[in-house]
């Protein structure tokens, strides 16, 4: 198993403990380094050295068995972990040493003092382990890590758990020679223990910001002052074009980006002939063929490139290529601008009628025109005036909307049938008969629905408006109510059989600003906020919005709402 593969399996947090780390920081820090050094024994270079070390300790002391417990302070307890002297790994693995008993092991690791043990097999390492090991006597000594300064001064002693021998030749005991003899080779070991800890944390650390660097949203390639990549992640693959399966490691740049003439000068100019310096642009990018990606064939990104600094943080040794996706930023951006344009005409056409006929009613000083065409005058200003005040009042709760404010509900018992019926009288001004016919249907026993009266004028407003709107060749349209089963909800269709919705437009009709478009539809009117208001208006009173649609047969825009308002309804 490779070192990288070692430390994502085992999930490793080894790291350097700090002089001044709190003892609760120590100890997390010591465990850590007993489920690092579990690791080790898989690293060939340091398995060996330990066993090379555990062997010379064995032959100085004349011991036959020797093992390294180390401290794991969220189990507190001392654990046997290989490369061991004399046991089995299915010896090792019961071998666990609690700190709340009273064994040699914990009062030598909590109290720094070596100790002989006569006689293993009163329990100091519990019954099963000295029979299955055979174990009859030994000598522990603490596993002690030194940090020492400029001058070889000690400045900070850790200890990270014992080294423990057993079964001294010939049944002698150990002595107090014995102890000082392993306490020096102890250091050794500690010594050995912490350079492995050290290099499991350094890889760990590489291995973890790799890990955040290709799972990042962000595209990232680092490229050497040579031109050569050094780093990429799955991201920046993507955005570029590079297959997950093609080597890019120490390839030129140039060879990745040519392609992209945009992106290919931002890095150029950012590696500035071996001066790095900081260059950002917007850059298009395709994107590439068979990606599972929906949307346009095209992205944008902004591209930020900058030096990239080695390990003393002073000479550069690249630069670094970060991409952000921010097309749909500028999607809306777009959306946005088109949108004011669309506002723009839609509040002067009514304007202009207004002042068009105000302006002809004030010249008519000779009485030119008769009692009934200037009524129709009157009506014709009536009703632009009120397709003004409803547009200004969409623009305000959409406002409302964006801000988080609350749309109020002023809350009665609305006949449905009534408020529908007013809508689609007040609608046929906007069309001929000839053309659209607009029809009801409502059972008798349709139920009044708590509500606010305006607001459900609003939404059938919008939604019969936008059911003529897309049926420019004319048609039936329907505003169809019904209770349903449960009758604790109503539901309220409007269906026209205008141009339908393409597939890929469906899921998108309920966002602000959306407007399908194309050669179908380009000249019709409209500012892309009528679906959105009557999503937030139904949702304002916990109900759903729904569309069935084919494309070039028509559409039911449909809406279901509780017959009463939940008692925690907020103004």
């Amino acid at each position: 198993m490779s070192s990288d593969g070692l430390i994502n399996s085992l999930n490793l947090k080894a790291g350097p403990v700090s002089p001044d780390a709190s003892p609760d920081t120590q100890a997390t820090e010591h465990g850590n380094t007993a489920r690092a050094l579990e690791a080790v024994a898989l690293l060939p270079d340091f398995n060996e050295t330990l066993k090379r070390l555990l062997a010379r300790i064995s032959r100085i002391l004349q011991a036959s068995k020797c093992v390294f417990l180390l401290h794991a302070p969220q189990e507190n307890e001392l654990q046997a972990l290989p490369p061991a002297l004399g046991f089995t790994y299915e010896q090792l693995a019961p071998f666990h040493v609690k700190l709340a008993n009273d064994s040699v092991a914990g009062q030598v690791f909590k109290s720094g003092i070596a100790a002989t043990v006569d006689d293993v097999s009163a329990g100091q390492l519990g019954e099963a382990i000295a029979k299955s090991a055979q174990i009859y006597n030994g000598a522990c000594v603490p596993l002690v890590v030194e940090k020492r300064d400029e001058d070889n001064r000690v400045i900070d002693r850790n200890t990270i758990g014992v080294l423990y021998v057993f079964n001294k030749a010939k049944r002698q005991k150990f002595n107090k020679e014995d102890l000082d003899l392993l306490t020096l080779m102890s250091f050794s070991a500690a010594s050995i223990l912490k350079s492995a800890r050290d290099f499991l944390s350094a890889v760990q650390e590489s291995q973890g910001l790799l890990n955040t660097i290709e799972n990042f949203s962000l595209g990232l390639v680092v490229i050497g002052l040579n031109g050569r990549i050094l780093q990429i992640n799955s991201a920046a693959r993507s955005m570029i074009g590079i297959p997950s399966s093609v080597p890019i490691y120490g390839v030129p740049y140039a060879v990745a980006m040519l392609r992209h003439e945009s992106l290919f000068k931002i890095v150029t100019d950012s590696l500035n002939d071996g001066s790095p310096t900081e260059v950002s642009g917007e850059v298009t990018l395709p994107v590439p063929p068979g990606s599972v990606e929906e949307g346009p064939k095209d992205r944008i990104y902004q591209a930020q490139c900058a030096p990239a600094l080695g390990g003393d943080g002073r000479e550069a040794i690249g630069v670094a290529l970060v991409l952000n996706d921010i097309t749909e930023i500028r999607n809306v951006e777009r959306m946005k601008t088109a949108f004011i344009s669309t506002v723009s005409h839609e509040l002067r056409t009514p304007l202009t009628s207004i002042k068009g006929f105000i302006e002809t009613l004030l010249s008519d000083t000779e009485g030119f025109y008769d009692n009934e065409t200037k009524t129709e005058f009157y009506r014709i200003i009536n009703t632009e005036c009120d397709r003004l005040t409803r547009l200004i009042e969409d623009l305000l709760n959409v406002s409302r909307i964006e801000q988080g404010k609350a749309m109020q509900l002023n809350l009665s018992d609305v006949n449905f049938m009534s408020v529908a019926e007013k809508v689609l009288a007040s609608q046929r001004a906007y069309t001929k008969p000839d053309r659209h016919q607009l029809e009801l249907a409502f059972p008798p026993n349709f139920p009044l629905v708590e509500a606010d009266q305006d607001k459900i004028d609003q939404i059938l407003t919008n939604l019969v408006s936008n059911a003529i709107k897309y049926s420019p060749r004319g048609g039936l349209i329907r505003v169809i109510g019904k209770p349903l089963a449960d009758k604790h909800f109503v539901e309220v269709r409007v269906e026209d059989h205008g141009m339908g919705i393409p597939k890929e437009h469906i899921a998108k009709v309920w966002e602000r600003f959306h407007r399908v478009d194309n050669r179908d539809n380009r000249e019709i009117g409209g500012t892309g906020i009528g679906l959105f208001l009557v999503k937030s208006l139904v949702e304002a009173h916990h109900g759903q919005v729904g569309i069935e649609s084919e494309y070039g047969v028509g559409s039911t825009f449909y809406f279901i709402i509780p017959i009463k308002q939940p008692a925690t309804e907020v103004a």
